[in-house]
């Protein structure tokens, strides 16, 4: 996976995702659970070519500080659940 920042100021991030568009599905839900986010959204330009564009404006705080919560609470929900599924095999 490779991550490139395309565009950024004080309010708006827009990242290019290349490789699954699901990355970029997930953390697009994480960020419109987030107050600071005033508008969050992800847009494939062509299945083929396997890049996807994910944007971000904030409404307070830094773009990238929202992003990097976004990713933690996903990584920690994840942890939360491999356990239970752990936990559920046992």
């Amino acid at each position: 996976m490779e991550v490139k920042i395309l565009k950024e100021n004080d309010k708006e991030l827009e990242l290019e995702v290349k490789g699954d568009k699901t990355i970029a599905v997930l953390v697009k839900a994480y960020l419109v659970q987030d107050e600071r986010v005033d508008f969050a959204a992800f847009a494939q330009e062509h299945p083929l070519e396997g890049k996807t564009k994910l944007y971000l404006r904030v409404k307070e705080g830094s773009p990238r500080d929202v992003l990097k919560s976004a990713v933690e609470r996903a990584k920690a929900d994840f942890i939360t659940f491999r356990t239970a599924f752990e936990e559920a095999l046992k």
